[in-house]
């Protein structure tokens, strides 16, 4: 080997060493791999027991599940799952200002999403979003982040699509990580 080849290869090994590491970026097949045993379907139930709302939502590590405020509004009562295990819920949290509600599912089975951090998104990351659009199961979509808006954690504006019915879904960073809810509801925006 010659010495200016040797030097080139030091070099070259020195410079990848010194640069900063980046969490790998998965496709958008093995994120949804990663992910789909996370999302739910969320069933709001009336006085009557019978549905008045569906919507999408994430399993998280303590057992509880994450969705949004608006698709459990006015409920009284709620079940979680997906296919047939179906589970009953109890309202646990809620955060109205940021349309995040936390539902008590005991004995529902899956795995919990990973959760990343919304403040080291950048416009421009890819995103995708997962959830049950009209109570289907494992929807997919794929984006990027149009806009951060607001205080930390932001507010995360995709290209993704987000049908109705995925509102409480979650939207997963290129590494599979949930970095937010997804939601169709604007306060204030026509949404004719």
């Amino acid at each position: 080997m010659k010495v200016s080849s040797a030097i080139k290869l030091i070099s070259s090994v020195f410079f990848l060493t010194i640069l900063p590491v980046s969490g790998h970026a998965l496709t958008p097949s093995q994120v949804f791999d990663k992910v789909k045993d996370s999302i739910v379907v969320v069933i709001t139930l009336d006085d009557q027991g019978k549905a008045k709302s569906l919507g999408s939502g994430v399993l998280l590590s303590s057992g509880r599940v994450a969705t949004n405020c608006h698709v459990v509004e006015d409920g009284v009562s709620y079940r979680v799952g997906r296919g047939d295990q179906l589970v009953s819920a109890t309202l646990y949290a809620e955060d109205a200002d940021k349309d995040i509600c936390i539902l008590n599912a005991k004995g529902l089975e899956g795995k919990p999403a990973q959760l990343g951090k919304a403040t080291n998104l950048k416009v421009g990351d890819p995103v995708y979003a997962v959830g049950a659009p009209q109570g289907l199961e494992l929807s997919l979509s794929d984006g990027i982040v149009a806009q951060l808006r607001g205080e930390p954690p932001p507010f995360i504006q995709t290209t993704a699509a987000i049908s109705p019915g995925s509102s409480g879904g979650g939207l997963f960073d290129k590494e599979g990580h949930l970095v937010g809810l997804t939601t169709l509801y604007l306060e204030g925006v026509d949404k004719t």
